[in-house]
């Protein structure tokens, strides 16, 4: 593998040095600042570049916060916002140290992803670099049966979409298909009981529930997936032995049917509904895979039967309930995804709001036309 080491340069040549030549004794290639050659880039963006280009990242913390520069960050911190939706991140903090303010700021942000991260504390170079050495090697195990096929996980995520919708009323689908491509569940997993309960309690009385606790649940098992069907379709959780989730909820639900004024999709319902999903997902997936084997998600968000139907925001819809603009195309279906449309798998979790803001607003795109 390609290995980023990122750190403070200046007073920790000593535990770069010891990283460095942990993963090396590996046979990994180490990419460092030190090593960068002359070049027209700014060495912030050689950094970022080198980040960009590897295929996991070292990050070493101390004490000090370093330099900061025009972003409000340090470099260290750059980098490891550039890393942290894309690469892996192994991450090892200096044992019995006092963090300046930034750095103390950046040790919690790192901390509130730990369950995305390899995490460890070190007490000196050679310390360091039996971790180092330990981390990586568990790092290859983990993935030499499966490397990431990018296009072929967002595939897989559009297959799961399903063909037609199973009510008249408008749908909201979420897809999370995880990668790389490796079974989590076996087929006797799939029937036991226990994964059923814990499916039904997270989907229907979760901190983050998708169905709904008033309506009828049947669980099933079908070909490769278990699935939770209400009301015929109406609602859907289904989970396959890849790790894929689908789940299918009303973008409108019953109570939200208005007996007077016009009955629109209302993006922040639609917003709200994608959250709870994207964490619901990421809660399945801890539970399913906690040894985090898929290491990245491809997501995608569909709708069907949206046709002539308006999409306003709440303050439209209480400002003239009578009265909306209907787009001409009346689409059935549309599906959309993100740019990077794969993502590191802790951003269920850790990014759920800025996910669900970026498809509702492209849901908007074509649903309006």
């Amino acid at each position: 593998m390609k290995v980023f080491l990122s750190s403070l340069l200046t007073g920790y040549e000593a535990v770069r040095d010891a990283a460095a030549s942990g993963a090396m004794t590996l046979g990994h290639t180490v990419i460092r600042a030190e090593d960068f050659g002359a070049s027209p880039d700014s060495p912030q963006s050689a950094c970022l570049a080198g980040v960009r280009g590897a295929d996991a990242v070292i990050l070493l913390l101390g004490a000090r916060y370093g330099h900061v520069q025009t972003s409000g960050l340090s470099a260290t911190h750059e980098e490891y916002r550039e890393a942290r939706d894309t690469r892996p991140v192994l991450v090892f903090i200096e044992a019995g140290i006092e963090p300046e303010p930034g750095q103390a700021s950046l040790i919690r942000e790192v901390q509130g992803w730990e369950r995305g991260h390899f995490t460890a504390e070190f007490d000196g170079p050679e310390d360091l670099r039996d971790k180092v050495i330990r981390a990586l090697y568990d790092y290859s195990l983990a993935t030499e049966s499966g490397p990431l096929d990018e296009a072929e996980l967002l595939e897989r995520a559009h297959r799961l979409v399903p063909a037609s919708r199973n009510f008249s009323g408008t749908e909201v689908i979420v897809v999370i298909a995880g990668g790389p491509r490796r079974a989590v569940l076996r087929p006797a997993e799939l029937e036991d009981r226990r994964l059923h309960r814990l499916l039904m309690a997270e989907a229907l009385t979760g901190e983050d529930a998708v169905l709904d606790p008033t309506r009828g649940t049947d669980v099933s098992v079908s070909g490769d997936s278990a699935r939770l069907v209400q009301e015929h379709g109406v609602a859907v959780v289904a989970v396959d032995e890849e790790g894929s989730l689908l789940v299918v909820q009303p973008a409108i639900e019953r109570h939200e049917w208005r007996s007077t004024g016009i009955t629109s999709i209302i993006e922040e319902d639609i917003q709200e509904r994608l959250a709870r999903t994207l964490r619901f997902g990421g809660r399945v997936l801890d539970h399913i895979d906690g040894a985090q084997r898929l290491t990245h998600v491809a997501v995608v968000v569909a709708m069907r039967g949206v046709g002539h139907m308006p999409w306003r925001t709440r303050a439209e819809q209480q400002r003239n309930p009578n009265a909306a603009t209907m787009s001409m195309r009346g689409s059935e279906h549309v599906a959309v995804t993100l740019s990077p449309p794969v993502r590191r798998r802790p951003a269920l979790l850790h990014d759920t709001e800025r996910l669900a803001e970026d498809f509702s607003v492209r849901l908007r795109r074509e649903v309006k036309g």
